[in-house]
């Protein structure tokens, strides 16, 4: 298991005190704030609230993610904010020193990485009432970070990561540890048909960094306009990877039930067509790679959330979205759900 997961999804997170924190925040950036630690998957994320009433994201990265991967998602953020200012996504801090990035200077072999984040405000979509218009604020959004990422490289750009969609094949083996036989079931003809159907194209699409991870946590909207997005955040999946595939996480989450399938999918594909253009190969595979994305994170989750039960809620938050996703593909042709993306965006 832990060759399909890498060592960042297999080991256990780290504990820092929030004195410690605080401390840090206080020696490195001159901030007297208070901390409270926020529910994440591997690194720890502390919510910074300064004592003048500005607030920032204090987030530690997991010691033993590879240096390259830690620097190139410093360098990404660095990067889009440089070719698309008007974003809406977290600005990197500079310490006193001018470091953006850094391992504090403490006692002990598993020291993590240290970056200070400006704070965006929002509720996360995943507490407020969905509609078309917020789906195509959200696909326009998308659509500019990839074009603000087109042209950027780094060393670290092709590191490993569980998360990419290319690597799918490998988490066969986690598919045997999910509980049910009809959970089982589903989720190994999910499998067959990637491995059958969509595995070989994927292969062939184009690729860039992405920001690989724009689920409805990761989304946040104005409270009383729930319709104008206000904030992406966490590029701590971001790798270079098909660009389809970040139009494609994006849109399973937007999946509704009955004939409302696939509306808010639809509207977010369409949005982020309109402002970055989407090849015919590319169309042709939202939907499949859709489907790809829940099977990812039922192996995922199930696996992790019995291996670290203490953390089963936050690992799980998009489990069951994942299976009613995955429940829904199963019961009608994926043939179908191509169709309507292509008419859509033709």
């Amino acid at each position: 298991m832990t060759q399909a997961l890498g060592s960042t999804m297999t080991s256990a997170k780290t504990a820092t005190s929030l004195d410690r924190a605080g401390d840090l925040c206080r020696s490195a950036w001159g901030i007297e704030a208070t901390l409270s630690l926020l529910p994440s998957e591997r690194d720890e994320i502390f919510r910074v609230e300064a004592a003048d009433g500005r607030r920032f994201t204090l987030k530690l990265t997991s010691p033993v993610e590879e240096e390259s991967a830690t620097d190139f998602q410093t360098a990404a953020l660095k990067h889009a904010v440089v070719r698309a200012p008007d974003l809406p996504i977290p600005h990197l801090v500079p310490d006193r020193d001018g470091r953006v990035s850094f391992r504090p200077d403490w006692s002990g072999d598993a020291v993590p990485t240290a970056r200070l984040l400006t704070w965006l405000e929002g509720t996360p979509l995943v507490s407020a009432p969905r509609n078309a218009a917020q789906a195509a604020s959200m696909g326009d959004a998308l659509a500019r970070l990839g074009l603000a990422l087109a042209d950027f490289d780094h060393a670290g750009a092709d590191h490993d990561i569980a998360w990419d969609l290319r690597n799918i094949k490998r988490l066969r083996p986690l598919l045997a540890t999910i509980a049910r036989n009809e959970d089982r079931a589903l989720a190994e003809a999910a499998m067959d048909r990637f491995e059958r159907h969509t595995a070989a194209p994927l292969e062939r699409l184009r690729r860039q960094v992405i920001h690989n991870d724009l689920n409805l946590h990761n989304t946040l909207v104005a409270a009383d306009e729930p319709h104008l997005l206000t904030g992406i955040i966490d590029f701590g999946d971001a790798v270079r990877t098909a660009l389809a595939a970040d139009v494609a996480i994006a849109a399973c989450y937007l999946m509704g039930e009955g004939d409302e399938t696939m509306r808010l999918p639809q509207a977010l594909v369409a949005a982020y067509h309109a402002r970055y253009p989407l090849h015919d190969q590319e169309i042709a595979l939202i939907a499949p790679l859709m489907e790809a994305r829940h099977l990812m994170t039922v192996a995922i989750t199930e696996w992790r959330a019995a291996q670290y039960p203490e953390n089963r809620a936050y690992i799980t938050k998009n489990t069951a979205i994942a299976w009613r996703g995955l429940a829904a593909f199963a019961c009608r042709p994926t043939e179908r759900w191509v169709a309507g993306f292509t008419d859509l965006c033709r």
